[in-house]
């Protein structure tokens, strides 16, 4: 609590600092149109805090409705979802793997997990790259795996990243959550969530699920 009472409070005070500032005197369109960007980006932070806040929260109680479904249906769905911003970036997105992709689990967190996994490579996808989807079956579970061409994830910190608001570098531009949900989505399913090496530059962030679902495996 302590740790997530922080990470709201900096974008609170930037915030308060900004509209301060326009309000001490008088400012023109331009100036005032800044403030209000720099406020809104703000806002978007402490909005994907907040959800991811309660995602982690919710994934502490019981009550989870796991059904057979398509692993496919659901990691197309997020790729389709991510692939605007994507584009924006001059980044493309592929998915490889079966269809279907029959597995037992509960669709609403899977896709907040792959969104997060999506979100992530995209923050340091750089442009004229790609990131990889792969869907693949191993014995009695399903291996989700994206991969991006950024500078990697150095081995030491390849735990770290999933612990709840730990940042391995100065961009800042997460929430620290993002894989925490990750992590959670994998355990509550009795999964995994881990890196995996890759030869080259990049990173590959990888969420396992038993097939036969999480009921099975507790």
């Amino acid at each position: 609590m302590a740790r997530a009472a922080h990470e709201l409070r900096t974008p609170l005070a930037l915030m308060r600092t900004s509209l301060d500032l326009a309000l001490w005197k008088e400012r023109d369109a331009r100036s005032l149109r800044e403030a209000l960007e720099e406020t809104r980006r703000e806002v978007v932070r402490l909005s994907a805090l907040a959800g991811n806040l309660l995602d982690l929260a919710s994934f502490g109680r019981g009550g989870w409705e796991v059904r057979a479904g398509d692993l496919r249906e659901v990691v197309e769905d997020a790729a389709t979802a991510a692939r605007a911003e994507a584009e924006g970036r001059g980044v493309w997105i592929t998915v490889e793997g079966p269809e279907p992709a029959p597995c037992a689990f509960h669709a609403a967190s899977v896709r907040q997990a792959m969104d997060n996994l999506l979100a992530n490579a995209l923050r340091y996808a750089p442009p004229g790259t790609e990131i990889s989807v792969r869907l693949e079956q191993e014995e009695a579970r399903w291996r989700l795996s994206v991969r991006d061409r950024g500078p990697g994830i150095a081995a030491e910190h390849w735990e770290s990243v999933f612990q709840p608001f730990f940042r391995g570098d100065a961009k800042g531009a997460g929430t620290g959550l993002g894989l925490a949900v990750v992590q959670e989505v994998a355990r509550r399913h009795g999964g995994l969530a881990y890196v995996t090496r890759v030869d080259a530059p990049g990173t590959q962030l990888v969420l396992e699920l038993p097939e036969a679902g999480p009921s099975l495996t507790k």
